[in-house]
């Protein structure tokens, strides 16, 4: 759930769409020849009309100038419907199972690799696709490297990856390889003096192993963000607002305990950085200040009052975690939580009654 959560919240933001992936209109045989001519691969996005991730891939991955310059110089991309036209027997003939799922081959028709399954960060798409189609970056390459001593930032960028798409490989999230990857972060991030560490080479660090503002790595890109190289800035600017964002987010759907010492932090850095356009976070602020007060009643009253004035994205936040806003209070409180809840179900999007249905089964004591 943190991980859909995770995900939820870094979509939010808008994409540059200055390049992006060049999905060419042209068939299977007229990729094959189009690769052959320009030297290149073929790269294969096999979707559906109805696949969920395979939209949020087009209009969230795609357009990023990272991966549009990637895949454009070195294939020809095209995208498949598999279940049209030349589709249904392109995807038999590469074991497609799932959707979305992304196919490099070479002009001769030979696999390059296959991967699964859509991400929000572009970073994390590519570094993917490399590490599966150059045999320099395979896992056991890789970790030669780096136990030989090699410290490049494509190196690290790519083991570190590799570490991180370890963690959700089984069932079972294995959380050890996320902290070996963030230490090889931080490991080599201590190793860099000010000038290499605001290298275009190094956005890695900043856009894929930060996690909240309040990070010491993300204090450092927040206190030296109008020294980063111009290529960069806008991702670095993008990157502090997504964490606060990520932060904020935390406290209005009660995942991170109130401590108003560090909320008081988090809110200054808010404002003191401009972030707070348009009120974005006022509401939010009023919600999360009543809230640690500790009345829950207080904040259902002022849940009933001012919910509607919350943006989209906070008001479907709070909604996917509203029982864990309630865990400490009595049956009288919960019951008044689930009356207002219900009160929200005729305006609901569709796409959300699911989770809520699991937020009132929580609140009503039908799920422990």
């Amino acid at each position: 759930m943190k991980k859909i959560i995770l995900f939820l919240s870094v979509s939010l933001f808008a994409l540059s769409l200055v390049a992006q992936t060049n999905f060419r209109d042209i068939t299977y045989k007229e990729a094959l020849a189009a690769a052959k001519a320009e030297k290149k691969q073929v790269f294969i996005d096999f979707y559906t009309s109805w696949c969920g991730p395979c939209k949020m891939m087009m209009k969230n991955v795609f357009p990023l100038k990272e991966v549009g310059d990637y895949l454009n110089a070195r294939f020809v991309c095209v995208k498949i419907d598999a279940e049209k036209g030349e589709g249904p027997e392109l995807a038999k003939r590469y074991k497609v199972k799932a959707y979305p799922t992304f196919v490099a081959i070479d002009p001769d028709e030979e696999v390059l690799m296959t991967k699964e399954g859509g991400t929000f960060d572009g970073g994390e798409f590519i570094g993917s696709i490399d590490r599966l189609i150059n045999p320099d970056k395979s896992p056991e390459r890789l970790q030669q490297r780096y136990e030989g001593g090699e410290r490049s930032a494509d190196l690290v960028s790519a083991y570190a990856g590799m570490k991180m798409e370890q963690v959700y490989q089984n069932r079972r999230p294995d959380m050890s390889k996320k902290d070996e990857a963030f230490n090889i972060v931080q490991d080599y991030f201590n190793g860099l003096n000010d000038r290499e560490r605001l290298k275009e080479e190094n956005l890695f660090i900043y856009a894929s192993f930060t996690e909240s503002p309040m990070d010491a790595i993300a204090q450092y890109m927040i206190a030296n963000r109008d020294k980063f190289t111009p290529a960069i800035k806008d991702r670095i600017e993008d990157r502090i607002a997504t964490l606060y964002k990520m932060e904020i987010q935390k406290y209005i759907t009660a995942q991170e305990p109130f401590d108003q010492q560090q909320y008081d932090a988090l809110k200054k850095g808010v404002l003191d950085l401009g972030l707070n356009k348009d009120n974005y976070y006022t509401e939010a602020f009023r919600m999360i200040e009543c809230y640690g007060k500790g009345d829950l009643n207080a904040f259902l009253s002022l849940l009933e009052k001012e919910y509607g004035e919350l943006n989209r994205e906070y008001k479907a936040s709070m909604m996917y975690n509203y029982a864990q806003l309630f865990t400490t209070g009595d049956e009288a409180v919960k019951a008044r939580a689930v009356k207002f809840l219900r009160s929200l179900l005729v305006d609901m999007d569709a796409g959300m009654l699911m989770f809520v249905a699991q937020q009132l089964l929580i609140l009503e004591g039908k799920i422990h």
